[in-house]
């Protein structure tokens, strides 16, 4: 399918239709993200549907046609996140705030698709110009969409801080999957930045456009990639270098919001001069600053992946697994964010072990120190991955 869309915006583009709905690089981008994340099907899924939109819209021109191809581009980002998240869940769990992204971001896609009414977006203005697009009821469409936006920070936050109150391999797996949920945001404020860039940037919005299309589709790819290695042993160096895409990435805002800005209020000559500044300082921050990150966040030693829930006797099925992963670094909200359980029944289980273990409180003693080491004398070396 995707392959056939490519070809049809090919078509249409080489007969002038669409402007750049049907830019090459940008159908080519998403065709080659909707194939990188087929294991993720919901995700392939809605990037397919986001190109058979444009060779619709692109095709017949049609005002229902181009009003769901500029709505359509919303869900990906969901999926992303969700593809990211998943792959340090529980499986088959349902996560609320899986939920929550989908959901919020359905809604800002219907009213995105209800609320407007397309301009003529192929001819002249492409559709990330503001008065492309006629807004009947403009603060409802507002209000959802600073609604998808603060949804969209909700998997980073939590994975986030997950990630940073664990210890050993099961802080490197969700500091990945954690990066991976970034991408949607960034991808967001990269849209935003596009409408900055064409005034008073100056940047011609139709290759702003395009590059958006290559964003999004840059999106996805991170995304299953952050799943792929959060769902294994992360090594230090993917670690880093998983730390090291998002910083520069968010260096390369920065620099392009301000950099805009700084070009349009100073001469040609002290705006370039201030931009390189900018870049040297912002990107060697970003540098520095995600390997320090990737430092706090690499295992002591190997990653060996997390044990098997089996071996220690007398617990139940569930605290095997809190106990697996206490082993495994992970904090109470670790365990809560890979189980999909609230932090209050973690503390219930470890209560539970603990007293099943006969780890009783001391103040020269480390009760999960203790239970990690009892763990891993039953487990011995059976390891399967995460």
């Amino acid at each position: 399918m995707a392959v056939l869309a490519v070809a049809a915006l090919a078509v249409l583009h080489a007969g002038g239709a669409g402007g750049f709905a049907t830019a090459p690089a940008g159908a080519l981008a998403l065709a080659a993200a909707a194939v990188v994340s087929r294991q993720r099907t919901a995700l392939a899924v809605a990037l397919l549907v986001y190109l058979v939109a444009a060779v619709v819209a692109a095709a017949t021109q049609a005002p229902v046609a181009v009003a769901l191809w500029g709505a359509v581009w919303i869900p990906p980002l969901a999926f992303a996140q969700v593809a990211a998240s998943s792959a340090v869940r529980r499986p088959g769990a349902a996560v609320w705030e899986h939920r929550l992204v989908v959901g919020v971001l359905g809604l800002v896609t219907l009213s995105t698709l209800l609320l407007t009414a397309p301009a003529d977006p192929f001819t002249e203005v492409p559709a990330i110009a503001p008065e492309a697009w006629r807004l009947p009821l403009a603060p409802v469409g507002d209000v959802l969409t600073a609604l998808g936006l603060v949804a969209l920070l909700v998997l980073p936050v939590r994975l986030g801080r997950a990630a940073w109150t664990s210890t050993g391999p099961a802080r490197a797996a969700l500091g990945v999957a954690a990066a991976g949920t970034t991408a949607a945001p960034l991808t967001v404020v990269f849209c935003v930045l596009l409408a900055v860039a064409r005034n008073p940037g100056a940047v011609d919005p139709e290759q702003g456009s395009v590059a958006f299309l290559v964003a999004l589709s840059a999106c996805a790819c991170f995304s299953v990639a952050a799943a792929v290695l959060a769902s294994g042993a992360v090594s230090a160096r993917w670690l880093r270098t998983v730390l090291r895409v998002v910083a520069l990435a968010v260096a390369g805002l920065v620099v392009a919001g301000v950099g805009t800005l700084v070009t349009a209020v100073l001469a040609p000559t002290a705006a370039a001069l201030a931009v390189a500044a900018l870049t040297v300082v912002v990107a060697g921050g970003a540098w520095f600053g995600a390997e320090r990150i990737a430092v706090v966040l690499t295992p002591a030693e190997p990653d060996p992946g997390p044990a098997e829930p089996t071996g220690v006797p007398g617990l139940t099925k569930r605290e095997a697994e809190v106990l697996g992963l206490l082993a495994d670094g992970a904090s109470n909200a670790g365990i809560a964010a890979r189980l999909v359980v609230s932090e209050r029944t973690v503390d219930a289980h470890l209560r539970s072990v603990f007293t099943k273990l006969e780890l009783h409180p001391a103040p020269d003693a480390n009760r999960r120190v203790q239970a990690a080491r009892i763990w891993m004398d039953h487990a011995g070396p059976a390891r399967t991955p995460g």
